[in-house]
C-alpha cells in the first residue's frame, strides 16, 4: 500500500467555470463529527457512494475506498464521499445528486479566520478568490494524503508542517507543472479528518495555459514529496538495501571464484554454468579493447546474462539476492501504489553490473589462464587495498558508484567514469574496475 497518495485533478477555467468557489470551499468548510462507533452506512451514504464510483471510477484509488470496504461504517462513508467530491469537483458542480451534498462535511484547520496558506504568511481569501474568479486558464487542485498512523509519527497531523513542506517543495512542483517559479501560484488548506490527514493544494500559473502536468509530473510530484515526509525512514532501508547489496555482490564473486577454481581443477561442480563460462571464455578472444559489460556486444551480453542467472540459482546467492529484493520492495511501497512485484532474474537488475563484470573477468582469466586478481595478497586477513593515497577522485566516484540512494542515471555515470580514469593509468580506478 502506497504511503503517499496524490491526487491531480484541474479546473477549467472561463466560459462561465470558476475556481474561486472551490478555494472559498477547502478555505471555511465546516467539520464533520467522526462517529465514535460502527455503526453501518445509511442507504443515502450507500447509494451516493455507488452513484461515486460509477460516475467517477478513479475514487477507487483513494485510501478512503479501502477503508470503506474494510470497514463499511458511516464515517468510512463520510470519508470517502467527501474526498470522491472534492477530487472532482469541476465535474460535480452541475450534475444532480451531488450539488446539495458538497459544503456540508468536515471544516480546515483554520490558521487565523480561514485554513488557506501559501507563499505569504497573510492570506486575503477574498482577493485570492477574486483573482480566480476572473482566471481562464487550468487551475489543479492537488489532493495529497497520508495514512493516519504516518502523519501523527512524522508530525504530519497540523497545518503548519504542511505550510513548511509546500513551501520548501514550491519551486519543484512548479518544475513538475511546467511553470517557471516566478509564475507560479498556489494555496492550500489542510484538513485533519478521519484516518488519512490531507491537504488540498490549489496551483496555477499567472500565465493562462502555461502549465501543463503529465503523469509523470505527477510522479515527480509525489516522489519529492514522499522523499521528505519519509526521509529519516527511507535513509534507514537505504543503508540496509546497500549492505545488503555488498553481501550479495560478495556472495556472487565467492562462488564464482570457486567455480573457475573447480574449472582450473577439472573437478565438474556446476556443469550449465562451467559450459556457458568456457564458451564467454573463447568468445571474450574476439572482443578488443575493454572487457567489461557494457563493451560487449549483444550476444555476449546475453550470455553473461545467461551465466549470472545460473549463478543466482545456488542457495547462497538465492538467499542474499532475497534479502535485498524485499528491501528493494519496501523502498519501491513508498512510491507505488502497493502492487504485487514480481523478482525479476538477476540479470535483469541494473544495480548488479559488478556481478556481471565479476563473470567476464574470470572468464578472461580462465582464457589467459591466469588466477583472479583477487589473490591472496589483495585478501590478507580478508583486508582489501588500502585507500590511502587515492585519489579523491576515485574515492568519490566510488561512494556514488556504489550508494542506492543516488538515482541509477548518476550511478552509471559515475561507474563510466571511473573506467575513463581507469584507461588514462590511475592504478586505485584499475583496482576498482578489476573488482567490479
Amino acid at each position: 500500500m502506497a504511503r503517499l497518495i496524490v491526487k491531480s485533478p484541474y479546473i477549467k477555467c472561463g466560459a462561465g467555470q470558476s475556481a474561486g468557489g472551490y478555494l472559498k470551499y477547502i478555505a471555511t468548510r465546516e467539520r464533520v463529527e467522526i462517529i465514535p462507533d460502527n455503526r453501518p452506512p445509511t442507504q443515502k451514504q450507500t447509494q451516493l457512494i455507488a452513484k461515486l464510483v460509477k460516475d467517477f471510477p478513479d475514487a477507487k484509488e483513494l485510501m478512503e475506498y479501502e477503508d470503506y470496504l474494510s470497514h463499511p461504517t458511516k464515517a468510512t462513508a463520510s470519508a470517502l464521499i467527501t474526498l470522491a467530491l472534492e477530487s472532482n469537483w469541476d465535474r460535480v458542480q452541475g450534475m444532480e445528486g451531488y450539488a446539495k451534498y458538497i459544503a456540508l462535511r468536515p471544516r480546515a484547520e483554520r490558521l487565523g479566520e480561514h485554513g488557506l496558506f501559501g507563499d505569504d504568511d497573510a492570506v486575503d481569501l477574498a482577493a485570492v478568490t477574486d483573482e480566480l474568479d476572473h482566471y481562464t486558464g487550468n487551475v489543479w487542485t492537488h489532493i495529497i494524503s497520508l495514512h493516519r498512523e504516518d502523519a501523527e509519527r512524522l508530525g504530519y497531523d497540523h497545518a503548519d508542517a504542511w505550510r513548511t513542506l509546500l513551501r520548501t517543495h514550491r519551486n519543484d512542483i512548479a518544475a513538475a507543472m511546467k511553470i517557471p517559479p516566478e509564475d507560479f501560484r498556489w494555496y492550500a488548506a489542510f484538513h485533519d479528518e478521519g484516518n488519512h490527514p490531507h491537504v488540498h493544494m490549489m496551483a496555477w500559473s499567472t500565465k493562462p495555459n502555461q502549465a501543463y502536468l503529465s503523469k509523470d509530473g505527477i510522479r515527480q510530484i509525489k516522489s519529492t514529496l514522499t522523499n521528505q515526509i519519509f526521509r529519516q525512514e527511507l535513509l534507514h532501508v537505504y543503508e540496509q538495501k546497500s549492505k545488503s547489496r555488498d553481501e550479495l555482490v560478495a556472495e556472487a564473486r565467492k562462488a564464482m571464484l570457486e567455480l573457475a577454481k573447480a574449472m582450473r581443477e577439472m573437478t565438474c561442480i556446476h556443469p550449465e554454468a562451467e559450459q556457458m563460462i568456457w564458451k564467454l571464455s573463447k568468445q571474450l578472444s574476439t572482443v578488443a579493447g575493454k572487457k567489461t559489460y557494457g563493451y560487449l556486444p549483444k550476444p555476449m551480453k546475453k550470455l553473461v546474462d545467461e551465466i549470472v542467472d545460473q549463478m543466482a540459482r545456488l542457495p547462497t546467492v538465492d538467499a542474499c539476492y532475497q534479502t535485498w529484493w524485499e528491501l528493494q520492495c519496501q523502498v519501491e511501497d513508498y512510491y507505488s501504489e502497493g502492487k504485487k512485484r514480481l523478482r525479476p532474474p538477476l540479470s535483469q537488475q541494473k544495480e548488479f553490473r559488478q556481478i556481471k563484470n565479476a563473470v567476464i573477468k574470470e572468464a578472461e582469466h580462465l582464457r589467459m589462464n591466469r588466477f583472479s586478481f583477487e589473490d591472496e595478497d589483495m585478501q590478507d586477513d580478508g583486508e582489501r587495498i588500502s585507500t590511502y593515497g587515492m585519489s579523491y577522485a576515485c574515492q568519490d566516484l566510488q561512494s556514488v558508484a556504489n550508494d542506492d540512494r543516488f538515482p541509477l542515471k548518476e550511478r552509471d555515470e559515475a561507474a563510466e567514469q571511473l573506467e575513463q580514469l581507469a584507461d588514462t593509468g590511475d592504478a586505485y580506478a584499475q583496482y576498482i574496475i578489476g573488482t567490479a
